[in-house]
C-alpha cells in the first residue's frame, strides 16, 4: 500500500507541475501581449511627439526670422505707406513685388497682378495721411515672404478722420 501510494506521488507531481507550468508560460503570454501592446502604442506615441517638435522647431524659426527682421519690414512699411499715400511711383515701384505692375490712370495709381486683377493705391484727393501702425505680420516660411497688416489713419481737409475705404 505504501508503495502505491508513493507511486501515486510520483505519478501526480509531474502532472501538477506541467498544469503549474501550462498556467505559467499562458500568464506569460498575456503579459507579452499586452507589452507589445504597450510598445506599439510608445511608439505611435513617440511618432505623433516628433511631429509635434518639429512642427514647434518650424514656428521657432519663423518666429525667430520675424524677430529679426522686425526693423527692416517696419522701414519697408514706412516707406511703402508714404509713398503710396503721396503717389510717388517710383518709390512703390521699387518697393512692389516683381509679379506686380504699377499702372497710372486718371491721376490714380493702381496695382496689377498676374491675374489682371487690379486695385487702388493711390488717388489725388484732399485726403491726407494722419498716422499709422503695423497691425500684425507673417513670415511664411514655405514661400519666403512675409504678410504686413498696416492700419492707416487719414484726415481730410478740414482735420477730420477719414476711412481708408472712402479715400
Amino acid at each position: 500500500m505504501i508503495k502505491k501510494g508513493l507511486l501515486l506521488i510520483v505519478c501526480c507531481i509531474p502532472i501538477i507541475t506541467a498544469c503549474n507550468d501550462t498556467e505559467t508560460v499562458n500568464q506569460l503570454e498575456s503579459e507579452k501581449e499586452t507589452l507589445t501592446q504597450d510598445l506599439t502604442e510608445n511608439k505611435m506615441e513617440i511618432d505623433r511627439l516628433n511631429e509635434k517638435i518639429s512642427e514647434l522647431e518650424k514656428q521657432l524659426e519663423t518666429n525667430e526670422q520675424e524677430r529679426e527682421l522686425f526693423s527692416q519690414l517696419s522701414n519697408l512699411s514706412r516707406d511703402f505707406v508714404k509713398a503710396h499715400t503721396t503717389g510717388d511711383k517710383e518709390t512703390l515701384q521699387s518697393l512692389l513685388s516683381e509679379e506686380l505692375m504699377l499702372e497710372e490712370r486718371d491721376n490714380k495709381l493702381f496695382v496689377k497682378n498676374n491675374d489682371n486683377v487690379d486695385w487702388m493705391l493711390y488717388s489725388a484727393d484732399d485726403h491726407k495721411l494722419d498716422d499709422w501702425v503695423i497691425q500684425g505680420f507673417h513670415y511664411d516660411s514655405e514661400n519666403n515672404t512675409y504678410t504686413v497688416y498696416i492700419r492707416e489713419f487719414l484726415k481730410d481737409t478740414n482735420g477730420e478722420p477719414v476711412s481708408p475705404q472712402h479715400s
